[in-house]
């Protein structure tokens, strides 16, 4: 019986030693390695997974990854790395601890704006805060996916300021309409000349053209001259600043002259009427004074072109020539042809 014993004992030794041999023959190949996990489809979004320091003590970083990947939704992946290359299409997930009591989640998707969530875990075993945090995050994710894919409104197109809006007026067509007083001195004949003026003028480009319109005479007491013009103006101007402005031009006129008290004009006895002409530069300032109101002051130095010649009732020969100079206050209205926009 000891012999019969030991025979047994020995053959289920050698049994048991040959089993391995078997299974990796009957196989015949060792085992293949676990495949790597697929690449994620075009278009679907890749979330990657950080836990701070903090944040790991509290929760398990591979149970939360497994509790994370069944949850995301359609079109997001897990990554196998909480880091990689740089790409449009990434989730970043990235679970702080602030304080004891508290997870906190921040989410970033394709560089938008960080959004955040705390979540209370005061009390909770690590497994049911690895759960709501899963839950949490996979909720932050698909409303930032849903914000991803939503249209986007076109900006709204920038609207210009008053400044900008008050330059681009200086270029702006506008009809002008003024009127004041003026007045003027002759080197020749009745020395001073006083009424007003009216002005139309049509402004291109800065550059404005004028029709304008003068009634002058000399003061009651003196020798007596009624000066009547209309003429033609230029002017450029430059602003100096939102409410002031220069201009600096030409004008020429002709007009209607009549001496009451002459006895004789060009040489004509008993002739009162006769005509004559001017040219001149104008140098003027204006200022608004509100909305298309302006106050201008005028300096218009020039010359008669023609002569007047006249001799007065005592026989005394005289004629109004020679340099003028005019000095014109004006109060002006503007309508432009269009508002800028």
């Amino acid at each position: 019986m000891g012999l019969l014993s030991s025979a047994l004992l020995l053959a289920g030794a050698a049994a048991e030693a040959a089993e391995p041999y078997a299974a990796v023959a009957s196989s015949g190949r060792a085992p293949a390695p676990s495949a790597p996990p697929p690449p994620a489809a075009p278009g679907s979004v890749e979330v990657r997974v950080a836990l701070s320091r903090g944040a790991a003590e509290e929760v398990s970083s591979v149970r939360l990854r497994r509790l994370l990947e069944i949850e995301l939704p359609d079109g997001a992946s897990l990554a196998a790395e909480p880091v990689g290359p740089l790409d449009d299409r990434v989730a970043t997930v990235w679970i702080d601890r602030p304080t004891a009591a508290r997870l906190e989640i921040q989410v970033r998707l394709d560089g938008r704006a960080i959004v955040r969530r705390q979540i209370a875990v005061s009390g909770l075993t690590s497994d049911v805060a690895a759960r709501l945090v899963a839950i949490a995050a996979s909720e932050m994710i698909l409303t930032e996916l849903r914000r991803a894919r939503a249209p986007r409104r076109p900006p709204s197109p920038r609207r210009p300021t008053p400044d900008e809006i008050e330059l681009a007026s200086r270029d702006l067509d506008a009809l002008s309409v003024s009127a004041g007083p003026y007045a003027a001195v002759v080197s020749g004949g009745p020395r001073v000349l006083g009424g007003a003026g009216l002005s139309l003028g049509l402004r291109r480009l800065r550059l404005t053209e004028s029709l304008f319109a003068r009634l002058l005479a000399t003061p009651s007491g003196g020798e007596t001259l009624r000066w009547l013009e209309g003429g033609l103006s230029g002017d450029y101007r430059f602003w100096l600043a939102a409410s002031w402005r220069l201009s600096v031009g030409a004008s020429a006129s002709i007009a209607s002259v009549r001496l009451p008290a002459a006895a004789s004009v060009d040489g004509i006895p008993g002739a009162r009427d006769t005509w004559s002409a001017r040219a001149g530069v104008g140098l003027g300032v204006e200022t608004r004074l509100g909305g298309p109101l302006w106050l201008g002051l005028t300096l218009d130095p020039g010359v008669v072109l023609r002569p007047a010649p006249y001799e007065d009732a005592r026989g005394a020969a005289g004629a109004v020539e020679g340099a003028w100079l005019g000095v014109g206050l004006s109060l002006a209205a503007e309508r432009r042809s269009s508002a800028a926009r």
